[in-house]
């Protein structure tokens, strides 16, 4: 699919944007997409113009039958731009379910680092191992790249991890591998490095879902007092509804409703379980 929408906007995306998305750019590798920001772009703009024919036509089906308001077009725009701010972050959404299931599954597998080390395993062999076993998740897709990156370009370990450590999504992630780059070249002790890594990974996994739990009220109350005014809100205008016949604008009240109804509430509660998995931390 990518491909095909590259082959539809590749050059209208390359000329237009250029070098514009560089955050996304680099989101992208964090998720571990692989694929160009062009063929990314490609996509949503794709994507866009296949909801903008769907709903020209769903509209026009319904104004041609029922009459309906001419004005309900407003929500095409307002469609788009909620179509691409889901597609402008999704990446992130990616690279955020990437990181929460690194750290999750970090302690873990900085054991069997230490195990490995404390036998004396190089470094290379080391990650190569954790890329060979599916136990830890999207390290093993970390460890992966780490290895296939060594390989072809023939780099030494320790550059690889240097530069992978502004790659990966995971910011304790990365201080593991920076860690270990300093360790490897001031001659110190990686056995010992790692299991001290390990207990203060731990602890840190603790404390925050102790955190979560406090933010995840804050969150339910914030959420509660919307729904809350939404349904005031719906309740008032059903009032003001069975004394008036005049319109707010170029709306009448039962479009109000409407909106408010199968849009405003559906929309913010989908919103609110996005927010919620994106900090919801990974057993």
């Amino acid at each position: 699919m990518y491909g095909f929408a590259f082959m539809l906007f590749g050059s209208i995306v390359k000329k237009v944007f250029k070098d514009s998305f560089k955050g996304v750019k680099k989101t992208l590798k964090r998720a571990n997409m692989k694929i160009s920001i062009y063929e990314y772009l490609s996509m949503v703009m794709f994507t866009l113009f296949l909801i903008t024919i769907f709903f020209l036509g769903f509209f026009f089906v319904l104004y041609y039958y029922f009459r309906l308001n001419i004005f309900f077009l407003i929500i095409l725009p307002i469609t788009l731009l909620i179509a691409f701010l889901i597609l402008y972050m999704y990446p992130g959404f990616v690279a955020s379910n990437r990181r929460r299931d690194i750290e999750s599954k970090l302690a873990y597998s900085v054991t069997y680092m230490s195990a490995m080390a404390e036998a004396g395993v190089a470094p290379i062999i080391i990650f190569e191992n954790i890329a060979k076993s599916p136990l830890y998740g999207e390290i093993t897709e970390e460890a992966k790249n780490i290895a296939i990156e060594s390989k072809i370009f023939g780099k030494d370990i320790v550059s690889v991890l240097a530069d992978y450590s502004f790659v990966t999504p995971s910011k304790k992630f990365s201080d593991l591998l920076q860690g270990i780059v300093t360790t490897i070249r001031s001659g110190g002790d990686l056995n010992v490095y790692l299991k001290n890594k390990a207990d203060g990974i731990m602890f840190d996994y603790r404390e925050t879902r102790k955190e979560f739990t406090d933010t995840l009220g804050i969150y339910s109350e914030i959420f509660i007092s919307f729904i809350f005014l939404i349904l005031l809100l719906i309740v008032t205008i059903s009032i003001f509804k069975l004394f008036s016949a005049q319109k707010l604008g170029p709306f009448t009240y039962d479009d109000i409703l409407n909106i408010l109804t199968y849009i405003v509430v559906p929309g913010f509660s989908i919103l609110f379980i996005l927010l919620l998995d994106a900090i919801y931390p990974e057993e």
